[in-house]
């Protein structure tokens, strides 16, 4: 077939050279799954902060918090003090969503492939190691370790827990089977 000097698929060429197709799909498909991971993150954020706006009202404790926590870092104790206030609340909640996409984010790469059960199974321990990320690693990082020792160790864990469970049942829709992402030990595989 002559060259018309523009580039083409390769669909019909052999499979050697059918990598400038097949990186572009890719490339279709890990935007795909990013974005669903991104956008799994925030409605998970979203299911956490109901889940402490509802846990706070139940308590008869200021709201205010939920969506102020994540300025602390910006606005030390402004973001902690009661009552509204709009720049610690525009930055918590810009900055608490943007935390969970990125954790989002990393979960669909991570479990991108696995079966709808696992990736259930998945996004429950990957909530505690969200967990262990926060606890251990951006909290005191940004100088809110006492933030981090404020919630009893039980009732975060579960937080994130629900918080993983969450991010993965949004992730569904756009999970895609891939048998051969994951092999198990002793079963034999397809060839790709």
């Amino acid at each position: 077939m002559p060259s018309t000097g523009q580039s083409e698929p390769f669909e019909e060429a052999s499979p050697g050279v059918k990598f400038m197709a097949g990186g572009s799909v890719e490339r279709q498909e890990l935007a795909r799954v990013s974005g669903g991971g991104i956008l799994a993150g925030i409605v998970a954020g979203l299911f956490v902060v109901v889940l402490l706006l509802v846990s706070m009202a139940l308590k008869g404790q200021n709201l205010w918090p939920a969506f102020k926590g994540a300025s602390t870092p910006f606005f030390h104790e402004r973001a902690m003090q009661p009552g509204f206030d709009a720049g610690p609340v525009l930055v918590g909640v810009f900055f608490h969503f943007l935390i969970s996409a990125g954790w989002g984010w990393l979960f669909a790469v991570i479990a991108y492939g696995l079966s709808r059960p696992a990736t259930l199974l998945a996004g429950a321990l990957w909530g505690i190691v969200v967990w262990l990320g926060m606890y251990y690693g951006l909290l005191p990082l940004v100088h809110l370790r006492a933030m981090a020792r404020s919630v009893p160790v039980g009732m975060a864990i579960i937080e994130h827990v629900l918080f993983g469970l969450a991010l993965a049942a949004a992730f569904l829709p756009f999970q895609k089977r891939v048998p051969a992402r994951w092999p198990i030990p002793g079963r034999a595989t397809e060839p790709r």
